[in-house]
């Protein structure tokens, strides 16, 4: 009897141990593994996703504990052969989505998948500070307004302060810098949560106040560096960026830059015939005129000129080479200091505003393509005047003469041009009451369709 009694219960042991082994067997190859945490961090990477790290675990009847885990915006369940699916590493799988409504599942060797619940991820931040410059040019007492914009993601917005790096050389006040003393300056944007943007300062003497200035020193002889003249000129392409290059309002910044903001005065120097570069003429040493984008002040801008097109130099603004014509400040075959005539400055400030209508002369001969046959010519009377079709940027002049509109008021034309009379480059102020009686100034050169698109420009500096 006892034996039969233990027999029963080896044999009900066994069975409960192979129910148990069973158990474990079926859990092991049918129970899925489990999601720990879920941790929602920032991106370092990429400014507008997150990072998912999930922390998986399986149970401890689990033999094979290899891992994979899915996240996706769909409420569809995946498929355990989806490619997407992604192997944990040392309990973890990482992700970098952008901001939506995730569902995380979890799967093991056998092709079991858990899932949790959805987590949604609503990224609010700033991603950048957009400005609309990153260099600032200015003069001593100069200032600029600053624009700025909000790249976010999500529903913020948030406040932007300024600061500067030395206040002696440049302050800013909501976006208004001041140019104080000479110098550098890096002006500081910053968002609450931390984002920033830099803005570069230089406040130069190589620029003033725009006003009319017959005292202006004039250029001299390789006067600037080679450091000096490129940050000249990177004064002069802001200017017309700023305007737009390739429109009416660029050619005027370009215009107003070398007639009243530059801090010294361009020579006036006849370039050796140009009204005669015809043939059997082959030379005319418009070396400044039109070659090159910027101002003529460096010994890099050689490497802009045709073969050709010079007979004397080359020789930068300022440096002496010989003027081929007699005029009474000038004698034939005297050397004087480069500079731009009168539809060499014109031909500069067109050029430099991103109008590209070739090196032309100032119209002596109407059977040659020159200046003023670029627009509309047009007679100056009393009645084009008042018509409201005279703009600033077009262009004023004579059968020999050419020269650019910088300003008008109620009053007054304000005429851009470099004159042997004026010796440079200078803004001259016409009353408009006695225009239409001028001798030097006898058509207007209507210039919108040349120009097609306006810019930004004002009547006045």
């Amino acid at each position: 009897m006892k034996r039969k009694v233990k027999l029963i219960i080896s044999l009900i042991v066994f069975i409960l141990i192979i129910i148990l082994i069973s158990l474990f067997a079926y859990a092991n190859f049918t129970t899925p593994p489990y999601i720990k945490n879920v941790q929602i961090t920032d991106s370092i990477n990429f400014k507008d996703q997150v990072i998912f790290n999930v922390e998986v675990d399986n149970y401890f009847y689990k033999l094979n504990k290899d891992t994979w885990c899915y996240l996706t915006i769909d409420n569809k369940v995946p498929s355990v052969d989806d490619s997407e699916w992604v192997k944990a590493s040392n309990g973890y799988c990482n992700f970098t989505v952008p901001s939506g409504d995730y569902k995380i599942y979890v799967k093991d060797k056998y092709g079991n998948i858990n899932d949790i619940d959805s987590q949604k991820v609503e990224i609010n931040k700033v991603l950048e500070i957009k400005t609309n410059k990153e260099n600032v040019y200015l003069y001593k007492g100069g200032s600029e307004v600053i624009k700025y914009e909000l790249v976010t993601l999500g529903d913020i917005n948030e406040d932007v302060t300024w600061s500067s790096s030395n206040e002696d050389i440049a302050s800013v006040v909501d976006g208004k810098i001041t140019g104080n003393n000479y110098g550098a300056a890096e002006i500081t944007l910053k968002t609450e949560s931390g984002t920033t943007n830099k803005v570069n300062v230089f406040v130069s003497s190589f620029i003033t106040k725009p006003v009319i200035n017959f005292k202006k020193p004039y250029v001299t002889c390789k006067q600037f560096t080679s450091e000096e003249a490129d940050l000249i000129d990177k004064i002069l392409f802001d200017r017309v960026d700023t305007a737009g290059y390739g429109t009416r309002g660029g050619v005027i910044a370009a215009a107003r830059f070398l007639a009243l903001e530059f801090s010294y005065r361009i020579h006036y120097f006849s370039e050796n015939g140009r009204l005669n570069n015809y043939p059997p003429y082959k030379h005319v040493d418009g070396e400044g005129r039109y070659y090159h984008r910027g101002l003529y002040l460096n010994e890099n801008d050689y490497a802009g000129l045709e073969k050709g097109a010079i007979l004397a130099g080359p020789a930068m603004w300022g440096c002496e080479i010989p003027m081929y014509v007699n005029l009474p400040q000038y004698k034939y075959g005297h050397s004087y200091p480069n500079g731009l005539d009168c539809s060499g400055f014109v031909t500069w400030a067109l050029y430099n505003g991103g109008i590209d209508v070739g090196d032309l002369g100032a119209g002596e001969n109407a059977s040659h393509k020159d200046l003023d046959d670029l627009g509309t010519k047009v007679k100056i009377t009393k009645d084009l005047l008042n018509s409201g079709k005279v703009k600033v940027g077009d262009l004023i002049g004579n059968n020999g003469h050419m020269a650019i509109i910088a300003g008008i008021d109620d009053n007054n034309y304000y005429i851009a041009e470099s004159l042997n009379t004026t010796a440079g480059v200078v803004i001259t102020t016409m009353a408009k009451s006695k225009l239409p009686s001028s001798y030097l100034y006898q058509h207007i050169i209507l210039m919108d369709e040349v120009y097609k698109e306006e810019g930004n420009y004002t009547n006045m500096w």
